[in-house]
């Protein structure tokens, strides 16, 4: 047992094996490092995980959610909704297609966006919604379809915390009419950075992949139909992401552990709300976020304890500098949570004991 006054706990740690050092050699030894065959491979592997026909790598979560507004056709004079508990990330993909953001609130379960609120703030002008998988959870995905399919709104999926989840017995990063994901060093999987484009749309995936690299057709070089970017993923990003994929029920498993162990041994802190998991959804536990009063003063005492916490998010998007033209109404519930959300330490490595010790750390600081 290590000496829990020693104790250093991130909130989030990658594990990177040997194969993946392996595969990264590997690619050096083929002399071929840019985008090849690990990025088809990656590509291949992960839309099979989700059941999506198409896959379409990036060098990042956010150049994912970029292309997917193209694809759909977002411009200026469009509004598109998004949760007021979000990445920022999320809501400046719109900015990049100067089209106008529209805050909704969140689900007080599951912290993800609200059908009802998305409902709320339609008008004549909202060409789509975005939705996150927060934490790893989906929102209620069929609901939103209600809300949007009588009136021909897009809807995309925000999976970059959620690859691994499910929603009624499908793979999440596959309920939008395009989905991504994110590969960045904090999440479940990764290929240090990077990200992925789902859609079952042959059209969509030739126009991401053009739009992915410099808008050139792939027939003929030198030639750009498209306004592109470099959105490229090097084989060596996608070689260890291919690794990493390849202990996709391992990892999601140990996750799902480290979740049960947190709800078991925290379930007498009655100034404490755990997380919980809807109905028809498998969790996929990027995140362990719980609710705290006095959330900043607990996680500073938790880091001097030699224990690192996250907080997802601490203000609604529409109160960061850049986002405060666009703001309609408050979010009350987002507001409730972004004050008050801590998210634990969670990581695949994780022993037991280093769990044990945020666990009496936090009973000993709230009782």
């Amino acid at each position: 047992m290590q000496d829990r006054g020693s104790m250093k706990i991130p909130w989030a740690k990658p594990y990177i094996g040997r194969s993946e050092l392996e595969e990264v050699k590997a690619c050096f030894d083929r002399s071929w490092l840019s985008m090849g065959q690990k990025v088809e491979e990656l590509e291949e592997f992960a839309s099979g995980i989700v059941g999506s026909s198409y896959g379409v790598a990036v060098n990042s979560g956010t150049a994912a959610l970029d292309i997917a507004l193209k694809l759909i056709g977002v411009g200026p004079g469009d509004e598109v909704i998004v949760p007021a508990l979000a990445y920022i990330a999320t809501a400046n993909a719109v900015l990049y297609q100067q089209a106008r953001p529209v805050f909704a609130d969140i689900d007080e379960k599951s912290y993800c966006i609200c059908p009802k609120s998305v409902e709320h703030n339609i008008t004549d002008k909202t060409k789509a919604v975005i939705a996150i998988d927060y934490a790893g959870q989906a929102p209620d995905y069929n609901a939103l379809r209600d809300v949007l399919g009588k009136r021909g709104i897009f809807l995309i999926e925000d999976g970059a915390p959620g690859l691994g989840g499910s929603y009624r017995g499908k793979p999440l990063c596959s309920r939008g009419d395009v989905s991504i994901t994110s590969f960045h060093m904090a999440k479940i999987f990764t290929s240090v950075e990077g990200g992925m484009l789902f859609t079952d749309k042959q059209q969509w995936d030739a126009v991401a992949r053009m739009i992915r690299s410099q808008g050139e057709d792939p027939s003929l070089k030198y030639h750009h139909p498209v306004l592109g970017h470099n959105y490229r993923m090097s084989d060596i990003y996608a070689a260890i992401g291919l690794e990493q994929l390849k202990r996709f029920d391992a990892v999601l498993n140990k996750r799902a552990v480290l979740a049960q162990h947190y709800s078991q041994g925290l379930s007498s802190l009655n100034s404490m709300v755990l997380p919980r998991v809807l109905d028809g959804n498998k969790h996929a536990w990027f995140l362990y976020p719980v609710l705290v009063s006095d959330r900043d003063k607990i996680a500073a005492l938790l880091k001097a304890e030699g224990i690192e916490t996250n907080i997802s998010w601490p203000m609604p998007v529409y109160e960061q500098k850049i986002y405060k033209q666009y703001f309609k109404e408050e979010c009350s519930v987002a507001k409730r949570i972004t004050q008050t959300v801590l998210c634990l330490p969670i990581y695949y490595e994780m022993t037991e004991d280093e769990q044990d010790y945020v666990i009496d750390t936090l009973v000993s600081l709230l009782r």
